[in-house]
């Protein structure tokens, strides 16, 4: 059958027809993308209203009920993988998630009349990782169906803790096909993750490496190299990045196909960003949208190898020393993803914030309190949000959508401990024990 995506160097140009799994280009090193053929994309789904009306029939119409039409990652495969097969398509029903609105007491508090927050932790392991990782093991069970000769056993990862869970979750389902390997920084992923990954099965080795998941990325790296019947699924991987590309589209789509004025991204390896960027892009070209979002990319200060590179003038890329953080699922200094990031970045207006420890939970705190299961990446995005309303970048009723990564049921151990320990200037909420008698109950209110 012929193909009509394939993976290409952001390097050096060169084109790979998808026969085989390449980490990187074999001529330069240089990481892929995969690109489409774009005229088979239109003359298939259109462009404009046409190519609207196509995906909202398949996400609300009577197409819905043809698998995996259910998912909101593969409702998009004529867009993003045309043509790609489903006999090898796996899905959770992952992705449609909330696009939840701020209540109006929280409106007037943070001066943003129209914040959403896309609630990426309503997904199977409670992830946006649950977007690309569907993508990626498909990939991998079609590669093993097609040519076998390629001897695929299974697929493997390094993870700050939601990539391992995502990868658990979907090999699990797979497991007859499929085996997974996960590598983890010694003691510095949550607990809940590492159950996660235990829970479903995978095999976890904890790496005790100085320089924590950095560490644990070149060593994945330099393991599969040699074990290629391994896939590596981390976003490393430009199949993952392609699944990822769907929470632009989905958030288009809630939207009514109407552009906010902002996306807030936080950026760990760069991964998501760059599939953001790179989605919206192609959604202007498709007319799906007829302007491109601005951009607020947000970091923590124990890793802010992205700020430091924007404060330079976009100039100076230098990966940064290991630090811990509560935003322990970002606390990478060296972002896989850079090049691709680095390839789109200035068609966008696009800002960088980094946010300490303190403000970090503060944020998580702020607006758990409203409702929002948001994890303390997402309280990242949100602070760099509120820095860029404070500074005047983004106005009072500027139309904002902040994207989520993940459960904060993912990192409770901090929560409890923010909630224990702080102080209810930074929102946190300490629970009082009380005698257990009507008159004791009511002292107490």
């Amino acid at each position: 059958m012929p193909f009509y995506f394939w993976h290409q160097c952001i390097s050096c140009g060169r084109k790979f027809m998808p026969e085989k799994f390449f980490y990187t280009c074999p001529d330069c090193e240089g990481l892929f993308l995969v690109e489409r053929d774009e005229d088979y994309v239109k003359n298939k789904i259109g462009t404009g209203q046409a190519a609207r009306n196509y995906f909202d029939n398949l996400r609300f119409g009577e197409a819905r009920k043809i698998y995996p039409n259910d998912s909101g990652v593969w409702l998009f495969r004529d867009f993003i993988l045309p043509d790609f097969p489903e006999r090898a398509i796996i899905s959770l029903k992952e992705g449609q998630t909330d696009l939840f609105e701020i209540p109006d007491w929280l409106k007037k508090e943070t001066g943003l009349s129209n914040l959403y927050i896309k609630m990426e932790g309503q997904s199977p392991s409670e992830s946006f990782k649950d977007r690309g990782m569907p993508v990626a093991i498909s990939d991998a069970l079609r590669l093993q169906q097609d040519y076998p000769a390629l001897g695929i056993t299974g697929i493997s990862c390094a993870s700050t803790g939601d990539t391992s869970a995502a990868a658990a979750v979907y090999s699990a389902y797979v497991r007859d096909k499929l085996r997974c390997l996960v590598l983890v920084p010694y003691q510095k992923i949550s607990d809940p993750q590492l159950f996660q990954a235990m829970a479903h099965g995978a095999e976890v080795k904890a790496i005790n490496h100085p320089r924590g998941f950095d560490g644990c990325m070149q060593l994945i790296q330099e393991f599969t190299a040699k074990h290629p019947e391994l896939v590596l699924v981390n976003s490393k991987n430009d199949m993952r990045v392609v699944g990822q590309e769907t929470i632009a589209l989905e958030i288009l789509q809630d939207l009514g196909w109407q552009a906010p004025d902002w996306i807030a991204i936080p950026i760990g390896n760069a991964g998501n960003i760059a599939a953001l960027l790179n989605s919206l892009l192609r959604a202007k070209e498709f007319g799906l949208i007829e302007k491109l979002p601005g951009i607020i990319g947000a970091q923590t200060f124990s890793a802010d190898t992205l700020v430091r590179w924007a404060e330079s003038g976009f100039i100076k890329y230098e990966p940064g020393e290991y630090k811990d953080t509560v935003a322990s699922a970002m606390n990478i200094n060296n972002p896989v993803s850079f090049p691709r990031v680095k390839k789109f970045y200035a068609q966008f207006n696009i800002k960088f914030y980094s946010s300490d420890e303190k403000e970090i939970l503060k944020t998580w705190a702020r607006f758990t309190r409203a409702g929002a299961n948001i994890c303390p990446q997402s309280a990242v995005a949100l602070n760099a949000l509120l820095k860029a309303r404070e500074d005047g970048t983004v106005k009072e009723k500027d139309l904002v959508v902040s994207i989520s990564t993940a459960s904060a049921i993912k990192f409770a151990e901090a929560g409890i401990r923010h909630h224990k320990t702080g102080s209810r200037e930074d929102f946190a909420n300490p629970y009082e024990v009380v005698e257990g008698n009507l008159e004791a109950l009511e002292k107490s209110l």
